[in-house]
């Protein structure tokens, strides 16, 4: 295991090796290169050092709803993050409790699980006022699975209104070493998927996409930083 003073150190060097000044500027890159070739480090090494993950709570237990994944995926493709979702009992050892890690560059991760935990809370917040608008007699299941398309169809509406980021071939390598180094093996995420939808659902849909294209998402103007989510 490198020593995070090490690591610090090398990108002071790096970051010195751009100086106007060529004097000060090729004395660091030397020291840069030297304490790379003690330690044996690398350029793939050094971007690794500043990945980083940040945990979102969700309001979901062992299982996501889908609609919490298709979330997660969006926030993924804004600041160009990946996730992981875990699952764990609370303090009192009752209740099942998930969350995503989402991970990439530090500012990018930060901000990516602060940007989830926001849409996650409008995105809750419009399914039940969606929910209290259907006929009171219907069954649970019913209700539920208006909700869930509604949230679906909210997600997708949501995509109208962000702006992907490119990640390099490189940067999606990255990612996946980070997480084999993190994680090790992990097993395939299976969301849980409402019921197959019936005519009268697609109100449902049409309803959920309206209020979901109402997102506001920045992405700000900064390469590391994604600026605060607004739900107009």
């Amino acid at each position: 295991m490198i020593p995070d003073r090490v690591m610090r150190k090398i990108k002071r060097c790096l970051a010195l090796s751009n100086s106007a000044n060529d004097n000060e500027a090729g004395i660091a890159l030397r020291q840069a290169q030297t304490l790379m070739a003690q330690y044996g480090i690398n350029q793939e090494d050094l971007a690794l050092a500043d990945f980083d993950m940040a945990n979102a709570d969700t309001a979901a237990g062992k299982k996501p709803p889908r609609y919490l994944e298709l979330l997660a995926q969006l926030i993924n493709q804004v600041f160009g993050t990946s996730t992981v979702y875990s699952a764990r009992r609370d303090r009192d050892g009752i209740r099942i409790c998930g969350r995503y890690e989402f991970f990439g560059p530090k500012d990018s991760a930060q901000v990516a699980a602060y940007a989830y935990v926001v849409l996650q809370r409008q995105l809750i917040r419009d399914r039940r006022a969606f929910q209290r608008t259907l006929n009171k007699r219907l069954k649970r299941d019913t209700k539920t699975r208006r909700g869930d398309a509604f949230a679906e169809a909210w997600v997708s509406g949501a995509y109208t209104v962000v702006t992907p980021l490119a990640l390099t071939d490189e940067v999606r390598e990255l990612h996946r070493k980070y997480r084999e180094l993190r994680y090790g093996e992990l097993e395939s995420l299976q969301p849980r998927e409402h019921k197959a939808l019936k005519q009268h659902d697609l109100h449902a849909t049409t309803a959920g996409y309206q209020a979901g294209s109402k997102a506001r998402l920045s992405a700000g103007v900064a390469t590391t930083h994604r600026e605060e989510l607004a739900h107009g």
